[in-house]
């Protein structure tokens, strides 16, 4: 089973590394008082207006103290966007406890200033476990090169029994030339009876190919 989901897994870079290879990634760095976190998020059609396309997040944890909150976590999946805004995904998921196959749906709104995705998935499994993931993102200008920069990252895991994990991770600062940076703040949950673990630091996004 691990090598077909393997297999699934390296189709799926082929075909988004021969689409979007050209496009601009984000890439966020957070640097905190308990843990650094890196994140990549993005969608992408194969083609201009096309309705099939690339969702991609991968996101890594690392803590200081307790190596067994590190985390490392793979989502590659294909869409289709059945009607404006909303896609039905299917593809390939990595972490705890190995590769899965994944499928649920998103509901996207994307323009200049407001960035919002409702993204919900199950692994598909013996026994499934699923999650809520919803990004929030805002920025207006504030002058004619600095724009103010906020955004707003959830999820929640959960198996069919129990409470896995959840975060909120807050984004506070200033967009200056396509690069975002200031302040950030994270609330982490773990396990069934969970108590929240902050974390403070610093974030720097920006976009590289």
């Amino acid at each position: 089973m691990k090598a077909r989901y393997t297999t699934l897994f390296l189709i799926l870079l082929f075909i988004s590394a021969g689409s979007l290879y050209s496009q601009p990634i984000p890439v966020e760095l957070m640097v905190g008082n308990k843990f650094t976190s890196l994140d990549v998020t993005f969608t992408k059609p194969f083609k201009e207006n096309s309705k099939l396309g690339f969702f991609h997040m991968n996101t890594i944890q690392a803590d200081y103290n307790d190596k067994n909150k590190n985390s490392f976590v793979l989502q590659d999946l294909v869409f289709y966007e059945v009607i404006k805004n909303f896609k039905i995904v299917a593809g390939a998921f990595y972490g705890k406890p190995g590769f899965n196959t994944t499928a649920g749906f998103q509901y996207s709104i994307n323009s200049k200033k407001v960035f919002f995705l409702f993204a919900p998935r199950v692994n598909i499994i013996e026994e499934p476990s699923y999650d809520f993931m919803t990004i929030f993102q805002y920025k207006t200008p504030l002058n004619g090169k600095v724009k103010l920069y906020t955004r707003l990252k959830l999820l929640n895991v959960f198996d069919a029994n129990e409470h896995i994990r959840s975060y909120q991770w807050f984004r506070l600062g200033v967009d200056l030339s396509g690069t975002q940076f200031g302040l950030a703040m994270d609330l982490d949950e773990y396990g069934p009876d969970p108590s929240i673990e902050y974390n403070f630091g610093l974030f720097e996004r920006r976009e590289i190919f």
